[in-house]
C-alpha cells in the first residue's frame, strides 16, 4: 500500500483520480469529476467517439443521412443549418416544395410563404394605389394562375401588377398624343381648299356621321370610329378613309345625317347658314364677289329643303 500522500506540514491530501490530467485547468477538473474512474471516463469517450450523430438525426431517411455525409461533425451541420434559417427568414432563400407533394403539403407550403390558397386571393386585399381595373380582371386573372402555379409570393404579385398598370399608363398616354398629332394633321389636310374639302369639312364629317350610325348601328359605328391599323393610327385619323366614306355617303344620299332630325346634326348645319347669312348681310359686297361662299350656301339651302321633303314624306 502506498504511503498517503502529505502536504509540506505533514497533513494528508486528498487527491482524485484525474489531478494528473486536469492539472491546474479548472474546465478539465470540473468536466472529469463527472467521472468515479478513469474507466468509467474512457468508456464514455469510446462510446462518443463511436457515437453514429448522423443516423440519430437522420433516422430511416436514407436522403437525409446522405446530406449529413458532406458534414464532419454535428457542430458543422449546426452552423449550416443555423445560417440557412437566417438566410430563410431575410428572405434570400425559401423552402422548396417537392414536386410529388400532397395538397395537404401544397396547402402548408402556401400559408407558410405568403402565398394565396386560390390565384384570386392574389388580387384580394392590395396594397394601397394598387388597383385591377374591370376591363384588365380576365387578363390578370389568367396571369395570376401561372404565376399561382409556380407558388409565387404575393409580393411577387404586387409588383408584376404594379408594373402591368404602369405599363397601361404609359400606353394609353403615348396613344392619347399619337391620336391628337394625328387628328390634327388629317384635319388640317381635309380643310385645306386645294387637297381637302375646304369649306365642305363640317358637312362631310355630319354625313360620315349619319352614314355609320344609319347604316351601321351604334355599336358597330363606335367600333369603326375608335378602329385602329396595327401601327397604331386610328381610323378616322386616316384622310384615305375619311375621304372615302365622305363620297360614298354623297352616293347614298348626302341628305342621310339628317332624315332621322338628330339635333346635333341640324345644329351643325343651321349654324353654317347663320355664319353665312351673316357674312352675306355684313359684308354684302365682299360676299357677292365670294362665289365659293355663295355656292356653299345654296348647296345648305338645298340640303336643309330636302331635309324637310323626306321628313314630310316619312
Amino acid at each position: 500500500m502506498p504511503d498517503p500522500i502529505t502536504d509540506d506540514q505533514g497533513n494528508a491530501v486528498t487527491t482524485h483520480w484525474y489531478d494528473d490530467l486536469a492539472g491546474d485547468d479548472e474546465g478539465r477538473q470540473e468536466t472529469l469529476s463527472q467521472f468515479e474512474s478513469a474507466d468509467d471516463f474512457l468508456a464514455d469517450y469510446s462510446n462518443a467517439k463511436n457515437y453514429d450523430w448522423r443516423g440519430a438525426v437522420a433516422g430511416d431517411d436514407d436522403k437525409f443521412k446522405s446530406t449529413l455525409d458532406r458534414f464532419s461533425t454535428p457542430a458543422e451541420f449546426g452552423t449550416s443549418f443555423r445560417e440557412a434559417q437566417q438566410k430563410i427568414r431575410s428572405g434570400q432563400l425559401r423552402p422548396e416544395l417537392a414536386d410529388d407533394a400532397s395538397e395537404e403539403q401544397i396547402k402548408e407550403f402556401r400559408e407558410q410563404n405568403s402565398i394565396p390558397l386560390e390565384a384570386a386571393g392574389y388580387l384580394e386585399d392590395l396594397p394601397d394605389g394598387l388597383i385591377v381595373g374591370e376591363d384588365d380582371k380576365d387578363l390578370m386573372l389568367d396571369f395570376m394562375g401561372a404565376i399561382h402555379e409556380a407558388h409565387a409570393p404575393r409580393e411577387f404579385a404586387n409588383k408584376a401588377i404594379e408594373w402591368y398598370n404602369r405599363f397601361e399608363e404609359r400606353q394609353q398616354d403615348a396613344i392619347v398624343e399619337l391620336d391628337t398629332e394625328q387628328a390634327r394633321e388629317a384635319t388640317d389636310m381635309l380643310r385645306d381648299p386645294e387637297n381637302g374639302w375646304g369649306k365642305d369639312f363640317r358637312t362631310n364629317m355630319n354625313l360620315i356621321k349619319g352614314l355609320l350610325s344609319g347604316y351601321m348601328g351604334e355599336e358597330a359605328s363606335d367600333q369603326l370610329t375608335n378602329g385602329r391599323y396595327q401601327d397604331g393610327r386610328g381610323f378616322f385619323n386616316d384622310t384615305n378613309v375619311l375621304m372615302g366614306l365622305a363620297n360614298l355617303a354623297r352616293k347614298v344620299n348626302d341628305v342621310a345625317p339628317l332624315i332621322d332630325q338628330d339635333p346635333e346634326q341640324l345644329k351643325s348645319l343651321n349654324d353654317e347658314i347663320a355664319e353665312l347669312e351673316k357674312y352675306q348681310k355684313e359684308k354684302r359686297t365682299a360676299y357677292f364677289k365670294d362665289e365659293a361662299a355663295q355656292a356653299r350656301l345654296r348647296e345648305l339651302y338645298d340640303i336643309r329643303l330636302r331635309s324637310t321633303k323626306t321628313e314630310d314624306a316619312a
